[in-house]
């Protein structure tokens, strides 16, 4: 069977993982993938790939991950990392950073669909926060991501102190304690 080429090894494996189905991380990718038949047969189905032809069809396109080259890469850094001091120093067109309200837009507007990396997603938000925001725009963000994002969210939200409060003898009229 063919795989594409853009689904790294750790692609593969992660979603043969989240499907039920332990794969040797130790194995190259070329293994991997004369091995892939066998793997199919045990893998669970869920919503997103319902049957075998749609686990096929997924591993022969392209990977949905988002991956830009170095090159790429450093200009979307460069341009996130001018927009968030731009917004540290409180959104001022002096000459250091932007002149116009136009600039920050259009650089928004070039790395907006790169919302995988960390730091457009906090220019995104940062710059819609702004008073000269044009748009709101929203990072684009695989559904891994997005996942990743929101197990994070939770597990942030569960902490919960608990407070007791009670009455005890007249020496110590009262008993705080955080169990």
């Amino acid at each position: 069977m063919l795989v594409d080429k853009s689904h790294s090894k750790k692609d593969i494996v992660n979603l043969f993982k989240k499907h039920g189905i332990i794969i040797d991380d130790k194995l190259s990718k070329g293994n991997i993938v004369k091995d892939i038949e066998l793997y199919m047969n045990k893998f669970q189905y869920n919503d997103k790939i319902k049957n075998e032809t749609a686990l096929k069809e997924y591993l022969k396109n392209i990977s949905p991950k988002q991956r830009p080259n170095t090159h790429q890469k450093s200009e979307i850094m460069f341009k996130a990392k001018r927009i968030i001091k731009w917004a540290k120093n409180d959104y001022i067109f002096d000459g250091a950073t932007y002149t116009n309200s136009d600039d920050p837009y259009n650089d928004i507007m070039c790395i907006y669909m790169w919302g995988d990396l960390p730091s457009v997603r906090r220019a995104c938000r940062m710059y819609n926060n702004c008073l000269y925001c044009k748009n709101h725009v929203n990072p684009i963000m695989t559904t891994e991501v997005e996942e990743e994002l929101q197990n994070h969210k939770f597990i942030k939200q569960e902490i919960m102190y608990k407070l007791h409060i009670r009455k005890a003898t007249e020496d110590n009229p009262i008993l705080i304690s955080f169990d």
